[in-house]
């Protein structure tokens, strides 16, 4: 009886079981049987956790097709094989994955070509992937995007990159095709003639896409002075390589004909007819003709070329009759007055030689007349001619606002000797300006100005220190000497469009020929004033303190 209760257990159980098998097959049918390994093998340089990591499929996850396919790319775009394939091994309790590599070669060398803007230490320096490594393509990839920015973050431009090759020696090579500039095309322009524009450009098409000169360049053509507004902007060129640089301007008016009437402190009321081109016909000549009256006199022409006959050479000519009252002082008082006249005119040559330097030399002769009105007055006028060699240099980013960079003339005057004429001198001068940017639309303006004589000079022919231009809260020259010294300080703050307030301080002194300069001497003058940007230039008005009080100064133009 017994024998026959296992009878029945055991064909119960055999009866159980082919019963659960097909249900049991179905399932891994269904769903894939259950991975129970996974490995890598090929692999001698890169390490199998770092190929593991880029799998998703995981031990006791049922086998799937597709996510193994993906498994297989995402370790193909490691980078570092040249193929990826998986093979299986069937267990009783499920699959193993063997995921199988073919390792590219050992980097033993790079080969860069087309480089012209930036060296090959300076592109590998900006490279990941360095040789004694396993090549990888994806490295290699993002290595080309930092090599771009390189490029970029130095005003440069590369277009393509083409001709990569990896040899099977283990050498990498690839041409770099920098951007080319093969035309420039001018925008806006309405009266500007376009070769005025491109003649100020530091470069000549076709050339190398270089950020820094076109930026260079942009300035010195907003530093023209004729426009509000310039724009530059790149368009695709006749290939994947080339580029056309399109600059647009906003002309402003640089015309202003009419007459008016003005009061200062030191000259009382002025009152001027005045024509003035600053680009005549479109071609960036200069033209004034001025008359004014009141309480001096002056009658002035004056035209100047920056191109002439084509080439970079300045030109200048200049003929006038001026008129003024002036003060005979000794020992710092006034012991008479009288009328001075000077009739001449000054013609000027110069040309820039590298970009921020450029010299000039002025040959000026004038017939000064004086005419006494009251007490004292110099014994004599005269004849001079003189001739004025300088140095100047200017890195300032605006001329007409600066808010950074330098100014400085160095020149010498040289009066009479084999130019004829009835004064003989050598005068020097040193003028030094420094604009320091502090931010949120203030600038600080710095000068120092010096000059010295080689023997005494006749009265209008010292220096002079005091009023407007020099040394605020004195009179209109009201030191004079054969040495002078002034020092200038503005905090220049733009409080509006077109509105800078200024606070200023100035010192300044001048010395005869015979006296030691002593710094105790140095005056020292302060106040506040107002810059008006408008179509005649900026107007400046100040008023200034100094020892004996204060005094008002309206003008056009900066200080300095």
């Amino acid at each position: 009886m017994r024998y026959r209760h296992l009878e029945i257990f055991l064909i119960g159980f055999i009866l159980i079981f082919f019963l659960l098998a097909p249900i049991s097959q179905m399932s891994w049918a269904q769903n894939g049987p259950p991975i129970v390994a996974i490995r890598v093998e090929g692999n001698t340089n890169i390490n199998s956790q770092l190929i593991l990591s880029a799998v998703s499929i995981s031990l006791k996850e049922s086998f799937n097709q597709e996510k193994i396919k993906n498994d297989i790319k995402s370790i193909f775009d490691l980078g570092y094989f040249t193929k990826v394939w998986v093979d299986t091994k069937q267990y009783p309790d499920g699959i193993e994955l063997i995921f199988k590599v073919e390792e590219n070669q050992i980097l033993r060398e790079i080969e860069i070509q087309g480089n012209t803007q930036m060296t090959i230490e300076e592109i590998r320096s900006a490279m990941i992937l360095v040789p004694g490594q396993v090549m990888n393509w994806k490295i290699f990839q993002n290595d080309l995007d930092r090599i771009k920015a390189l490029y970029s973050n130095n005003g440069y431009m590369i277009t393509a990159v083409d001709g990569t090759d990896f040899s099977t020696d283990g050498i990498l090579k690839f041409t770099l095709h920098e951007g080319i500039i093969e035309q420039i095309k001018i925008e806006g322009t309405e009266k500007t003639k376009d070769y005025v524009i491109i003649r100020e450009l530091s470069f000549e098409t076709p050339t190398k896409f270089d950020f820094s000169e076109i930026k260079k360049s942009m300035r010195a053509v907003y530093n023209l002075g004729f426009f509000d507004d310039i724009s530059m902007k790149i368009e695709p060129g006749s290939d994947s390589n080339q580029v056309i640089i399109v600059i647009k301007v906003i002309e402003k008016l640089t015309g202003e004909a009419g007459l008016g009437v003005g009061y200062n402190t030191e000259d009382g009321w002025l009152g001027f007819v005045r024509y003035q081109e600053s680009n005549f016909g479109g071609n960036a000549q200069k033209l004034e003709l001025r008359y004014e009256f009141g309480s001096r006199t002056l009658y002035r022409l004056y035209f100047e070329e920056p191109w002439l006959f084509d080439t970079p050479t300045y030109f200048s000519l200049s003929v006038y009759d001026q008129i003024r009252e002036r003060k005979n002082r000794e020992e710092g008082e006034i012991i008479g007055r009288y009328e001075e006249e000077r009739v001449g005119g000054q013609v000027s040559f110069g040309r820039r030689f590298s970009d921020y330097w450029r010299w000039r030399l002025s040959y000026k002769t004038e017939n000064i007349k004086i005419t006494a009105l009251e007490g004292e007055v110099p014994n004599r006028g005269g004849i001079t001619n003189s001739l004025t060699p300088m140095i100047i240099y200017d890195t300032r980013d605006d001329v007409f606002n600066p808010h950074n960079g330098w100014y400085g003339i160095a020149q010498a005057e040289i009066a009479g000797r084999f130019l004829g004429g009835d004064n003989n001198y050598n005068k020097y001068i040193l003028d030094l300006r420094n604009y320091i940017d502090t931010g949120q639309d203030t600038v600080l303006a710095l000068r120092l100005m010096g000059g010295i004589a080689d023997t005494t000079l006749p009265e209008y022919e010292k220096f002079t220190v005091g009023g407007v231009n020099t040394l605020r809260g004195y009179d209109l020259a009201e030191f004079e000497g054969e040495q002078m010294l002034v020092f200038n300080a503005e905090y220049r703050w733009d409080v509006a469009d077109n509105t800078q307030l200024v606070v200023f301080g100035d010192a300044g002194y001048a010395w005869a020929l015979d006296e030691p300069i002593r710094l105790d001497d140095i005056k020292f003058g302060y106040g506040v004033g107002l810059r008006f940007d408008t179509p005649l230039g900026p107007i400046r008005l100040d008023y200034g303190l100094g020892e004996e009080g204060g005094q008002t100064y309206f003008s056009i133009g900066q200080t300095f």
